[in-house]
């Protein structure tokens, strides 16, 4: 393989790593709690998941990306879905004794406080790029051999010039104790993401650092810390804010 064959599959490999990277949405969570101190050093086993949502189809989603998330930890999950059902009204004298019943100790609400955009410029950029070719020596009948000539190409590619809508999502997330009836944890979330990030992504990333940050301040147990990395693969405490 000559030189230029091997720098041009360099370029090739360069634009594929560059075109996947560009394909990543960029979603990430800061949060901030608050432990009571009537609670250190507890730990809570079977929790019930209920967001606050009065869409149904975002109650679910996100349920079941913090479920997803607890069963990492040795805590047993179950979305309020399966057990307040939407269908039939509900009293407050009436939830905790029936969680009591089913072996629930802790209740997590997450409830979304705020939703906006932030509108970003991405600057205007134009690339030049010239590619030099020496053309090969060629016969031209009657008139002998043409040596070859150095020629060039010339393009400029424009990028930029345009706004982008960031997304952002704050949430008031609580654990509660059943047995006592009392709040044990408080978080405030924010939750960013880049003009690719969806919904999905956004939620995934608000449940896993919130279950981190639940294992970290001593709430929920956690038997494979392994699991718990980040995406360069360093350990995730959870200790963002």
């Amino acid at each position: 393989m000559t030189a230029r064959s091997r720098a041009v599959w360099i370029l090739v490999l360069l634009l594929i790593v560059v075109a996947d990277a560009g394909g990543c949405a960029s979603v990430q969570t800061e949060i901030s709690s608050f432990v009571d101190p009537d609670f250190a050093g507890r730990s809570f086993e079977q929790i019930l998941v209920a967001s606050r949502y009065d869409d149904l189809g975002m109650r679910s989603a996100t349920e079941i990306s913090f479920c997803e998330e607890l069963t990492r930890t040795e805590a047993a999950a179950i979305p309020s879905l399966h057990v307040l059902l939407p269908t039939r009204e509900w009293k407050d004298e009436e939830i905790f004794p029936m969680m009591s019943e089913r072996g629930i100790d802790a209740v997590l609400i997450i409830t979304q406080t705020d939703a906006y955009t932030d509108r970003e410029y991405v600057p205007e950029r134009i690339d030049v790029q010239t590619d030099e070719y020496l053309t090969a020596r060629s016969l031209r009948p009657y008139r002998g051999w043409r040596d070859g000539r150095v020629r060039t190409y010339t393009r400029a590619t424009r990028s930029g010039g345009y706004y982008v809508d960031l997304p952002r999502v704050r949430h008031r997330i609580q654990l509660y104790d059943v047995s006592s009836r009392r709040m044990a944890w408080y978080a405030t979330t924010l939750t960013a993401g880049d003009s690719s990030a969806t919904p999905e992504k956004m939620m995934q990333s608000l449940a896993r650092q919130t279950v981190t940050r639940l294992m970290a301040d001593g709430l929920v147990r956690c038997d494979r810390p392994d699991d718990w990395r980040d995406e360069n693969g360093n350990r995730d405490t959870g200790d963002e804010s």
